[in-house]
């Protein structure tokens, strides 16, 4: 038979090794790419060039749509421009995401609280409490929701147990004062 050229055996290697560093760099890149671009956004965001940051995290969100730590700062940027709209929107992609992210669950039920959505609001806090029951912010804003719905006892213990668990947290203060103050309880305060 005839005998292999070892040059040819070398060339096939060589050809195996090179087709196989393109694909792994190939999968890898797009890893570095996001990074990048998340990179280069928190740069401008710290810089307060806004617009630029939101590009370079919509890019990288564009390599791959399910990458949460692009949507994070993305919403963070929304809301230094004070568009609450797509922050809204982003914090309800990140919760979809990443449910068990508490900090956009926190964020969504405040828009809601806000948006008048007192039912949607109280569920996304209760999914927090469920979690972590001492969660100052979920439980100021379930005082909050208490408070909006005209019950005011309920809100003032809310209030006290945030004081109980951060001494330093001022709104529970004035919040738990207001609520003495309609209740004609001011000496309480």
């Amino acid at each position: 038979g005839l005998k292999e050229d070892p040059l040819i055996r070398i060339n096939h290697y060589l050809c195996f090794v090179l087709l196989a560093f393109f694909i792994i760099s190939g999968c890898t890149s797009d890893e570095d790419k996001k990074r990048d671009h998340i990179k280069k956004g928190r740069a401008y965001f710290e810089k307060g060039e806004y617009q630029s940051a939101v590009l370079e995290f919509k890019n990288a969100i564009q390599i791959d749509p399910k990458y949460v730590d692009a949507y994070i700062p993305l919403a963070e940027t929304f809301m230094k421009l004070g568009n609450l709209q797509n922050a809204f929107n982003v914090y309800a992609a990140i919760a979809e995401l990443d449910p068990d992210n508490i900090d956009a669950q926190l964020k969504l039920a405040t828009f809601l609280m806000l948006g008048r959505k007192v039912d949607e609001s109280r569920e996304k806090v209760a999914f927090v409490l469920a979690k972590e029951p001492e969660n100052v912010e979920a439980l100021m804003l379930l005082a909050g929701i208490h408070d909006s719905e005209n019950r005011p006892d309920e809100a003032a213990a809310l209030f006290e147990k945030v004081i109980a668990l951060d001494r330093n947290r001022a709104p529970a203060y004035m919040a738990l004062a207001r609520g003495y103050q309609r209740r004609g309880k001011i000496f309480e305060a």
